[in-house]
């Protein structure tokens, strides 16, 4: 099932869309636990996409890493990156083993609802307890996933069972959760929640996703 995910983002044409929905600022919610983050903390940025969430905090004074699972993604992000003047890695991965030494990132985020692309709870816990891995002592991690009750009272066309398809005639989808599902997910790899709830987008009508904050 993960190759579906991986085909769909080596696609010239699905990262051109990528390109043309990017925004340059980070979502509300997204600036709330950034600012959470201790100053000038080393961040490991799963699934980083085109880069709007790494620039953003680089800009508030992060050192940001970012990885994808795409070679286009991150041959595409680099050279945005360089474009900009930002002095960002970017490195792809395979999608199960973090390229990275042990205690090596004070926070780690998974954000953009890539979680809901990790098909299968085994997946899940293994991306989880990678990212424990490469955490410093009382190191931070943030992830998000969209919200299960939201879809369903809006996008209920979309929806079949817990997954969410929002692209026609294509095999790609996201899981959705509730609360306590992100809850456990981090609990039964080891972390404490700190906390757990839905987050506003940009403005009210783009709807809420809902994120947890977990320490190591």
């Amino acid at each position: 099932m993960r190759s579906i995910v991986t085909e769909w983002y080596e696609t010239k044409e699905n990262v051109n869309e990528m390109e043309h929905l990017e925004s340059s600022h980070l979502k509300k919610w997204e600036l709330t636990v950034a600012k959470l983050f201790p100053e000038k903390s080393k961040i490991l940025d799963v699934g980083c996409g085109l880069g709007r969430e790494a620039f953003v905090l680089s800009d508030m004074g992060f050192v940001v890493t970012g990885i994808d699972i795409s070679h286009e993604v991150i041959t595409r992000v680099t050279a945005l990156s360089s474009e900009k003047g930002y002095d960002i890695t970017f490195k792809w991965y395979d999608g199960h083993k973090l390229p990275f030494e042990n205690n090596s990132f004070d926070a780690v985020i998974i954000w953009a609802q890539t979680f809901g692309l990790l098909y299968g709870n085994e997946y899940k816990h293994e991306l989880l307890s990678e990212c424990k891995r490469v955490l410093t002592t009382d190191g931070l991690l943030s992830f998000s996933g969209h919200d299960y009750g939201f879809e369903m009272d809006n996008y209920k066309e979309y929806m079949k069972g817990r997954r969410f398809y929002p692209y026609a005639d294509a095999k790609i989808y996201w899981e959705t959760f509730d609360s306590n599902e992100l809850i456990r997910f981090a609990e039964d790899t080891g972390y404490t929640v700190l906390l757990c709830e839905k987050g506003e987008i940009y403005k009210p009508e783009d709807g809420t996703v809902l994120h947890c904050l977990c320490r190591k």
